[in-house]
């Protein structure tokens, strides 16, 4: 004869597993994004992102730029990213950047979450640092957007680059920034970075108000003075995975 649990435990169980499987439909079990890349206006190839989640939670995410021209001479740029899909959002657990074939750029961030350690191998070294709770990569915090509220004047988090562990400060510009991409219109909460450089914002992302508040364009502001851009071109949603 099975032994049936206690209500209030049957029902602390449902909850961790509604809220799990909640949480983790948020966004869609695979999403394929492609964006140009351009500086100053002038093309320097695609950038082309995978996000997954499997069936369990954990989500995977790889962006891949190529360049063309001159720029396809560097190799591809890849960055990867892998974690669990928590309540809060996403929890990175494995951060990679890798240049082409030029390993003295690769770097591997390891998220040693039960002693709250940041563990980075980066050109031949490890460094260790303690983490908060709230921290992401370089790429997952343009996914955890989708699990931020926009009504705080401020949305910040700490995120690992592979070279540094640096706080990112986030304020809200609009709400309601009709952003406009060849023929089509996006509506789109606009928001920019509090750190700047010569004067303008760091880094200015435009996110779409109807779809998992993913970025539509990437707006970074370069130490040389240049900019450099990322436009949606084209996505891939699929919605029943499993």
């Amino acid at each position: 004869m099975k032994r049936l649990l206690p209500f209030k435990k049957w029902l602390a169980v449902f909850l961790i597993l509604f809220n799990t499987l909640a949480f983790s439909k948020e966004l869609p079990n695979i999403l394929e994004l492609k964006y140009d890349l351009t500086q100053n206006g002038e093309s320097l190839g695609t950038v082309i992102e995978k996000f997954m989640i499997d069936e369990l939670g954990n989500y995977h995410i790889e962006s891949i730029t190529k360049g063309v021209g001159l720029y396809a001479l560097f190799g591809d740029r890849v960055l990867m990213s892998e974690g669990k899909i928590t309540i809060e959002g996403l929890k990175p657990k494995r951060f990679e950047v890798h240049q082409g074939s030029n390993a003295s750029k690769n770097a591997i961030v390891d998220f040693d979450w039960d002693n709250q350690i940041l563990i980075t191998q980066y050109k031949g070294s490890e460094t260790k640092e303690n983490i908060e709770n709230k921290t992401q990569d370089l790429i997952s915090y343009l996914y955890q957007f989708n699990y931020e509220n926009f009504d705080e004047p401020i949305i910040e988090f700490v995120a690992a680059t592979g070279k540094k562990y640096k706080k990112y400060q986030f304020r809200v510009v609009d709400k309601k920034a009709v952003l406009s991409l060849g023929n089509t219109s996006f509506e789109t909460t606009s928001i920019q970075s509090i750190a700047e450089k010569d004067g303008k914002p760091e880094t200015q992302i435009w996110l779409s108000n109807k779809l998992y508040k993913l970025p539509i364009r990437i707006r970074y502001q370069e130490k040389n003075g240049s900019t450099l851009e990322q436009n949606l071109v084209q996505t891939n949603i699929d919605l029943n995975a499993f």
